[in-house]
């Protein structure tokens, strides 16, 4: 038999069928302590340890956590339809999240139930009378795929390892997660087990080991990980140019992104000194090449949020804080260098985010990792950064000046030009043909306060769309509204920027539009359009003197459109060059993306 270590270097696809084939067989508990040692890990990074629970804010919220957990408790009434009268089976997500929140009340000081056995023996008849009502093995898992393997499973196992469970119930909620999440779940990589999906699977497999002190299992969810620590050139996962793509199609680093993050976040700390410490460069240098330059004062942009960007009010500032969650405790297992560069960089955000402030949030483990580094003057708290990034992979640009940022969303033969699914984001539909996003000081909640609820979805900055009437959720689900045009990205030296995009507008009457925009010291502002076809209407909106200068100057004419890439990349270069002054001789000072 292979040792673990081994195992573990195999990694991926051909790490998982050996593992499986050990594994069939629950192992024996290890003869050391690592379970008993990750077990207390656990509690301590994902509830929350290294503040005074007498201080405040800590005492009110923990005073507050407690309440919650006592109503919670005393409202119970196990039927064969609820485990609470006001929530009926299946209750995926409120139901599991209850008896989380009353486990945290159980292992955090100060709420009053610490170590309550009245508490604890709740939450383990709470956990069992869901699995046996809802949660058992041999179910039909109806309706949402998510919430059978990570969802549910997630919430259970995490209650269950916080207050621990006795033998019966514990073998039980054993067998329901097997038979729901398979060690073949973790096989291949592929359909949706890629990407932030991997990482909350994986998550899920290493609580399970949690539960039974299984190394196979342990061994398993950190081997699984390995496809998650490529660069990939398709599909799901992060891109050498600092994209990160979810559902094929879709730019996510502000929804999928910051779960994928944060679960690697909390993976890497918990195994930290144990048997199966993991962590990989890749994900270190994605929090600046592939996050950072989508946040601004603290708040995600909306143009890598998907399908999530109308959920709620401040969604942008409340992505914006997970992300600095997750960086702060990956900073805690990464070198020396990034996490100086990571704590002043959020303490950054959290300066200048006035709008939500991130000390507000009611997250123990977060405030107190923020705090500290609010609180040392050694930590500078770093600018908004100057600069062009261009991820031609993701169909994104983002131009940051002193004073002010803009940013694009365009669509392409790789990327949608939205995505909807779940009923949500019906009318997102032009988002991207070629959106201008923009940000000045004091300008930060813009897009926050239910601006897409309320914004006319034909008249999107800087968008050349027809006015032709679209049903809600037009086009393919999930972000499979591409067009079929290869060319768009552009040309940068890292400070200003030639971006364009071919562009057909979606079941619209615009079939063939290019667009380009040159991104310079004080102004945003495009090019003459070219497009074929019958055009209702174009739209160029929002100026601002010395920010942005925004136009839409449209010829109609039958000129063929760009067809491929070289003619493309001889056109952006063209434009550097007119702007920054550079020759063909200089031309490797500028790098060229082109999807």
């Amino acid at each position: 038999m292979p040792s673990r270590r081994s195992i573990l270097r195999l990694g991926g696809v051909a790490a998982a069928g050996i593992i499986g084939a050990l594994a069939q067989a629950e192992a024996a508990h290890t003869p050391d302590d690592s379970f008993v040692r990750l077990r207390r890990r656990w509690r301590e990074v994902s509830v929350g340890s290294g503040y005074d629970p007498a201080a405040e804010p800590y005492r009110t919220w923990l005073a507050g956590l407690g309440r919650a957990a006592a109503r919670h408790r005393d409202a119970m009434a196990p039927s064969r339809t609820s485990l609470w009268p006001d929530q009926a089976f299946p209750s995926f997500m409120a139901t599991p999240r209850r008896l989380r929140t009353m486990a945290h009340a159980y292992v955090l000081e100060g709420t009053g139930l610490t170590g309550d056995a009245g508490l604890a023996a709740a939450v383990a008849a709470g956990i069992d009378h869901y699995r046996r009502q809802v949660y058992a093995a041999g179910a039909d898992p109806v309706g949402n795929w998510w919430h059978w393997q990570i969802g549910v499973p997630r919430a259970l196992l995490d209650a269950a390892v916080l207050v621990g469970l006795d033998e019966g119930r514990s073998v039980a909620l054993r067998d329901a997660v097997d038979h729901f999440v398979p060690d073949s779940r973790l096989a291949r990589y592929g359909g949706n087990s890629t990407g932030a999906n991997r990482v909350d699977l994986c998550l899920v497999m290493l609580l399970r080991a949690m539960l039974r002190s299984d190394p196979g299992k342990a061994d398993l969810a950190v081997s699984a990980l390995s496809p998650v620590f490529r660069y990939v050139s398709e599909g799901d996962g992060f891109y050498r140019d600092g994209s990160f793509i979810q559902h094929t199609y879709v730019p996510y680093q502000g929804a999928y992104g910051v779960t994928l993050l944060s679960g690697l976040a909390t993976l890497f700390a918990v195994l930290r000194g144990s048997p199966w410490e993991v962590s990989h460069e890749i994900v270190f240098d994605a929090v600046e090449r592939s996050f950072a330059p989508f946040v601004r004062d603290g708040a995600c942009m909306d143009l890598v949020r998907g399908r999530g960007v109308g959920r709620r009010p401040f969604g942008d500032h409340e992505k914006g804080r997970e992300m600095a969650a997750a960086i702060l405790l990956l900073g805690e297992v990464a070198p020396v260098a990034y996490r100086a560069r990571w704590h002043a960089m959020v303490k950054g955000w959290a300066v200048r985010n006035t709008y939500r402030p991130m000390l507000e949030h009611r997250e123990p483990a977060f405030h107190a990792r923020l705090a500290a580094i609010m609180a040392d003057d050694a930590v500078p708290a770093a600018p908004e950064p100057v600069g062009h990034r261009l991820l031609s992979m993701s169909a994104r640009a983002v131009h940051r000046r002193p004073g002010w940022c803009a940013a694009l969303s365009m669509a392409s033969h790789r990327i949608g030009h939205y995505e909807h699914g779940n009923g949500e984001n019906l009318r997102g539909w032009h988002t991207g043909s070629g959106m201008l996003y923009w940000w000045a000081d004091g300008h930060g909640d813009q897009y926050s306060d239910s601006f897409w609820p309320t914004v006319d979805p034909y008249r999107l900055p800087g968008t050349t769309v027809s006015t032709r009437r679209l049903p809600d959720g037009a086009g393919a689900g999930w972000g499979d509204t591409r067009t079929p045009w290869r060319w768009v990205g552009g040309a940068t030296d890292g400070v200003y920027a030639a971006v364009g995009q071919h562009l057909t507008g979606l079941e619209s009457t615009i079939v063939d539009s290019t667009k380009q925009h040159h991104a310079r010291d004080h102004a945003l502002w495009p090019a003459p359009a070219e497009s074929s076809g019958h055009l209702a209407s174009i739209l160029g909106t929002m100026t601002r003197a010395h920010a942005v200068i925004l136009s839409t100057n449209v010829r109609m004419n039958s000129r063929p459109p760009l067809q491929n890439g070289s003619t493309s990349r001889a056109g952006v270069i063209s434009s550097m060059s007119k702007m920054t002054g550079r020759t063909s001789s200089t031309a490797n000072a500028t790098r060229c993306q082109v999807a």
